[in-house]
């Protein structure tokens, strides 16, 4: 399963985002895997497609890409896995979205993250140390 993170999701939805071309590129090669998010993914995006329109495309392709909705078992334990490893990484300042797909990651190892954040390759680790999958090396 291929948990989609905020950046390439936004891409997808404007067209003139900078990722837009690659974005469309890495759908192509991932249309046949399970795809999924999260709700702090989805916020984040909403944050960043602000429009109407923008909302109406993210709609379209949740639905159309059959994007699902990552559940969360023990939602009390998982924030305070995210808290911590928030904690852990403070230096390079990650955001709550990016540590849910950390410890969702950690929690389900046949995850691999879809990100074009660079500390997912460099830095961020799993919440017991190991790398986190990724579906696409590189733009």
């Amino acid at each position: 399963m291929i948990l989609i993170d905020t950046t390439p999701l936004v891409a997808l939805c404007d067209g003139r985002d900078s990722k837009h071309r690659a974005a469309l590129r890495h759908l192509a090669l991932l249309a046949r895997e399970e795809l999924a998010t999260c709700d702090a993914v989805l916020t984040e995006a909403c944050f960043l497609l602000p429009h109407r329109s923008q909302r109406l495309r993210l709609r379209a392709m949740l639905q159309e890409l059959n994007i699902q909705p990552l559940p969360v078992t023990n939602e009390r334990g998982f924030w305070f896995e995210v808290l911590d490893w928030l904690a852990k990484y403070a230096d390079h300042e990650p955001d709550w979205a990016d540590g849910c797909l950390a410890v969702l990651s950690g929690r389900d190892r046949g995850l691999k993250i879809w990100t074009y954040d660079r500390e997912f390759r460099t830095t961020w680790r799993r919440p017991n140390g190991t790398a986190i999958p990724l579906a696409v090396r590189s733009l």
